[in-house]
């Protein structure tokens, strides 16, 4: 076994649009076994190519085997390939749309198209049934609460992608979906006992392991009832990447970590000996996203753990094997899509993916509004989106909007009042922006009923409408996307109708 060896099982990102020479160096050494791309690593579509090109070449010169070239195109508010690539909608909004012929056409497209950019691994879909409102970090990436449905939802999703040579990730196992926490900022419990946990949790992994799944993400969560070990998240639990995964729900494929880097790691056992952990657990491709230190740190340590005898020659030779596989089934790169197309599945997938709640006899709206946006909305690291995402809706609604506020997360008093009194006797839209998170936003809809209609668009989270004023109007399309704005306000202006599908649960009191 040699360092070139253990590179193999280190996927790294970096910064900017072309590779660094510390980098092609790093790959031409085999001390890198992949490298995952991000919206800073992405301008057009031929500054991509050429930038997959350059990373490939830099594995041929130095004799090791060709990179897993991966990225987070999830689609919604994960989705790194935006404006000119195929547009993907958020999971729950497709599930919501119940467009099934359609949305697995377009996530075929979509696979195609990132193959023939030089990606051949995607880590999606997202397999976690989001059943905690709260969730800050799944919420619209999960396809719903049902776990059938996300099931459901999941194979679909890893059959189009698959069958066009690509390499679809499930994650994040064994379930990050009924989280309260982060696991980018800190480290999630789940506390549920083990028959709950096989009938939810683990219902979608097992569906897409048995469709055939070639990857899996682990979740830096911890969950007592499959690992009595105090505080070990998945992502280093022998127990449940070995025993769990392996044995029970013989997935026999690639088992990814989640970012190595996120504080769940970083600030606990740390980003090398997390990296070094998680190998001998029975993970064999470890992500680290952002610093050259501690991808060069995570490599020594697994290098020092080798030649020392800490990590088991057998666990490193099956690592290795697995990734050797995997790599072997990545599929040829493919031509050019047919955009159009997938810009009218896309387009079809929003529109019917529109659902709202309360006075929906009250659409459409003709009258002039007061419209209300919010900036600087603090989102996850896993969010791509920027904070000027809501401008949108000023440029769709068009010279409907008399008044446009743009109001921070957290409100004044005197804010509020302002667009009250502007908005006297006319409708009052509000675009809340994750408002699970930042509730002061709730407060802007709270005017007197007598002056005029209210109307509340959940752009980040349907969760938000849980809350909305006796009278109201409630829509969502279950993601904040350009695109998905633009289909609400189709639906304030009645040119599209308005579902009755919920992805997930929604208790309002005026519904």
């Amino acid at each position: 076994m040699t360092p070139r060896d253990i590179g193999q099982l280190l996927t790294v990102g970096f910064d900017g649009l072309q590779a660094s020479p510390a980098l092609l160096a790093a790959i031409r050494q085999g001390r890198v076994g992949g490298v995952v791309l991000f919206g800073r690593n992405v301008r057009d579509a031929v500054q991509l190519r050429h930038l997959t090109a350059e990373l490939q070449e830099a594995a041929q010169l130095g004799g090791q085997p060709p990179l897993f070239i991966s990225i987070d195109q999830e689609g919604g508010s994960v989705r790194r390939l935006r404006d000119t690539f195929v547009p993907l909608p958020s999971a729950m909004a497709m599930a919501a749309s119940g467009q099934t012929e359609a949305a697995a056409r377009l996530v075929h497209l979509s696979a195609l198209e990132m193959m023939g950019l030089g990606i051949n691994q995607n880590y999606a879909p997202d397999l976690d049934v989001n059943n905690n409102p709260l969730n800050p970090v799944i919420g619209i990436r999960s396809f719903g609460e049902d776990p059938d449905s996300v099931a459901r939802w999941g194979q679909l999703y890893v059959e189009a992608m698959q069958s066009a040579g690509m390499i679809a990730t499930g994650k994040h196992f064994p379930g990050h979906g009924d989280t309260d926490q982060d696991s980018h900022t800190s480290l999630p419990l789940v506390a549920h006992q083990r028959p709950r946990l096989e009938a939810v949790e683990l219902l979608p992994f097992r569906v897409a392991i048995a469709a055939g799944i070639r990857a899996i993400m682990s979740a830096h969560v911890v969950f007592p009832a499959f690992d009595p070990v105090p505080h070990r998240p998945a992502t280093v639990s022998p127990t449940i990447l070995g025993h769990l995964m392996r044995q029970e729900l013989g997935f026999s494929g690639l088992l990814v970590t989640d970012c190595m880097e996120m504080d769940a790691i970083k600030k606990g056992i740390g980003t090398a000996e997390g990296t070094f952990l998680a190998i001998e657990a029975g993970a064999d491709q470890v992500l680290i996203s952002h610093t050259t230190t501690l991808q060069d740190a995570s490599f020594e340590r697994l290098t020092r753990g080798a030649i020392q005898g800490e990590l088991s020659p057998t666990r490193l030779r099956e690592a290795l094997r697995n990734v050797a596989h995997t790599k072997s089934l990545i599929g040829q790169s493919s031509s050019m899509v047919d955009r159009e197309l997938a810009l009218q599945l896309a387009s079809g997938i929003w529109e019917s993916a529109v659902a709202g709640v309360g006075a929906l006899e009250r659409l459409p709206i003709a009258d002039p509004i007061t419209l209300v946006t919010f900036h600087n909305t603090q989102r996850t690291p896993a969010d791509d989106l920027g904070a000027a995402h809501a401008s949108p809706l000023k440029q769709f609604l068009g010279p409907q909007v008399h008044n446009h506020f743009t109001l921070g997360q957290s409100p004044s008093a005197t804010d509020i009042q302002t667009v009250h009194t502007a908005a006297k006797g006319m409708p009052l839209v509000v675009a809340l922006d994750n408002a699970v998170q930042h509730p002061d936003q709730m407060h802007v809809l709270n005017r007197a009923w007598t002056d005029g209609l209210v109307v509340a668009l959940a752009l980040s989270s349907p969760y938000d409408l849980r809350r909305i004023p006796v009278g109201s109007i409630g829509l969502t399309a279950f993601d904040p996307s350009t695109e998905a704005q633009q289909a609400l306000a189709k639906a304030l202006h009645g040119e599209i109708s308005v579902a009755a599908r919920w992805p997930i649960t929604l208790e309002v009191r005026n519904r």
